[in-house]
């Protein structure tokens, strides 16, 4: 019963989270397919204990085992279109026997306990060959979950032997071989996990998967079962097993996985127009001229149009008179156009103001050369 409820909520969970990226990729079906192969391995409880009714003629009413975790090897290979994946699945599973119980009705024990528990050694073995259907959730990471079912024949093997122990026997001794049978079932599994693509050509999943299936019937046989009389009977067991599988898989003629997409570079600041507004000098002064006063209006204008910046201001001479002298003369053209500035609405604290005296002539010259195009202040806007 357990296992019909997990296998239908998997399925209803698979319709119900792929129905929207389903649909949004029209099933993912027009997308290029890769075939895949690999191995894979992990481990495996089954549910324990197994208990079941006993059925033929003999001692026992009621019989059960008590079953240790074990582990999982198989080969898968399949085909992968979109979202999908459609695989066939080979997987071996082994759960060893730790332990045995018999009910049997007390006169057939010569009055000893109806129930006792038997240590016992052996082992549940499955072979099962699975078709399964899987859909990979594409979240824009290498790292995707994925759910499936799946559906095949499963083999299991039931062969175990029993010790005797007080007060069925003076000290523990072996009973041989109780059972050793064969059936063949319909298995169904649930499959939950997560894919991680480590290249375009392989991947490691790491999923959990649930086995049961429809309940087999096994023969008890051996030497132990006919010296106790119950060689005839048979006894209803279970299977269901949880299994954590890792598997490494290798996709061939693989299209490139689609690109993690980085956020789009914001678009790169526009260059910086500077704007120079030169005011000229007449020699040895630091006196603004009526068309010196024009250029610093358009100055100001410039300034109030635009957004709150801090412009340069910067007095210049020529090369004529000391250095000394023409530093101190280029500072005072250039406080001199500060302060015109201010009157035109630009704040004192907008403007950078510095000489240079006769540095950085616009006009090369000699020493001593009145050079009027070097005698001017520059307003430069960043």
């Amino acid at each position: 019963m357990r296992g019909h409820f997990l296998l239908g909520a998997s399925v209803a969970l698979a319709v119900a989270l792929s129905g929207a990226d389903a649909r949004a990729q029209m099933l993912g079906f027009g997308a290029p397919g890769a075939f895949y192969f690999g191995g894979e391995g992990g481990w495996t409880s089954l549910e324990s204990p197994q208990s079941g009714r006993v059925g033929g003629p003999g001692p026992l009413t009621r019989f059960g085992e008590t079953f240790n975790d074990g582990f999982n090897i198989g080969l898968r290979a399949g085909y992968r279109w979109g979202p999908w994946r459609f695989e066939e699945e080979f997987r071996y599973q082994k759960n060893d026997v730790s332990s045995e119980t018999t009910t049997a009705p007390g006169r057939a024990l010569a009055g000893l306990p109806i129930s006792a528990t038997f240590p016992a050694s052996g082992a549940r073995y499955a072979y099962a060959l699975m078709s399964n259907l899987i859909y990979d959730f594409n979240i824009g990471m290498p790292l995707s979950p994925h759910i499936g079912v799946g559906v095949g024949p499963v083999l299991q093997r039931d062969a175990w032997s029993a010790d005797a122990v007080p007060p069925f026997a003076p000290t523990r001794v072996s009973l041989g071989t109780c059972a050793h049978d064969n059936e063949l079932e319909i298995g169904y599994q649930a499959i939950a996990g997560v894919r991680y693509d480590i290249n375009p050509t392989l991947a490691l999943d790491v999923d959990y998967r649930y086995l049961g299936t429809t309940d087999p019937i096994f023969r008890f046989g051996g030497g132990a079962a006919v010296a106790n009389g119950f060689s005839k009977q048979t006894f209803n067991s279970g299977y269901g097993t949880h299994s954590i599988v890792a598997s490494l898989t290798l996709r061939f003629g693989a299209p490139p996985p689609p690109p993690v997409m980085a956020p789009p570079a914001p678009p790169a600041p526009p260059p910086v127009m500077r704007k120079v507004f030169q005011v000229f000098f007449d020699w040895d002064r630091a006196t603004i001229t009526p068309e010196g006063m024009q250029i610093l209006q358009r100055a100001a204008g410039a300034f109030h149009s635009g957004a709150p910046v801090t412009i340069q201001v910067t007095g210049y001479t020529d090369r004529s008179g000391s250095p000394g002298y023409n530093q101190r003369l280029s500072e005072r053209r250039a406080n001199n156009v500060a302060n015109a500035m201010v009157g035109l609405g630009v704040p004192r604290q907008a403007m950078a103001v510095s000489g240079r005296g006769e540095n950085d002539n616009r006009v090369p010259t000699a020493d001593g050369v009145r050079e009027p195009q070097n005698r001017r202040v520059e307003i430069v806007f960043p």
